[in-house]
Formats: structure tokens, sequence, C-alpha cells
């Protein structure tokens, strides 16, 4: 897959002005995937469903009190995820993609 730098002003116009579809594609390690088609080609890019965390268990202080947990992410909200939904509607998601370098050209 190929990763590259976009400005997220000119792919919210292009998602704006195309009325693009995001496309649900696959759900690993606690994101989900989404795929949407520009003039420019396939993109892809996850939305995180998880935040990990530790949360202390009242013991003596050390590390071995501490449980690994893991919650829904905040970021999700009351969103919801159907299988094909507007891509602009993700747009905060697109967003954060572009910014993490991980809106990833794959077609």
């Amino acid at each position: 897959m190929e990763s590259m730098q976009y400005n997220i002003t000119e792919i919210k116009k292009e998602l704006i002005k195309s009325r693009s579809m995001a496309k649900f594609s696959h759900y690993m390690s606690g994101n989900l995937y989404y795929r949407v088609d520009l003039e420019m080609g396939t993109y892809q890019f996850p939305i995180s469903t998880i935040e990990e965390g530790a949360t202390y268990d009242g013991g003596e202080g050390d590390s071995e009190n501490y449980v690994e947990t893991i919650k829904l992410s905040s970021d999700l909200g009351h969103s919801t995820f159907e299988a094909e939904i507007k891509a602009s509607y993700l747009n905060r998601w697109l967003q954060k993609a572009i910014k993490n370098e991980q809106f990833v050209k794959v077609g």
C-alpha cells in the first residue's frame, strides 16, 4: 500500500463534488476500515473503535497492580457505521487518517 501526503481541503472538495460513498472493507485490530473511490484512485483509512489504558486495582502501588483495560473509543460518540455511507460524513476520521499518514492508496 502506498502512503502519501494529501491536502485535506482538496480531498474534502472532491468528496463533496463527487458525492463519493465510503464502503466498509474490514475490521482488524480494533479498527474499522473504509474505502473511498476518488479521481486519483481508491483509498483506505481506519476508524479506531477502542482505546487502551490501565487502571489501578488498589494494591501497594507497584506495576503489578495495574490492569490493562480496553474501552470503546470516546471519538465514536453515537455514530452509526453503515456498510456504505457518504464519505463526507466520515470527515473527522478522514482528517485524522490523512494527518497520521494512514490514508493509503489501495487501487
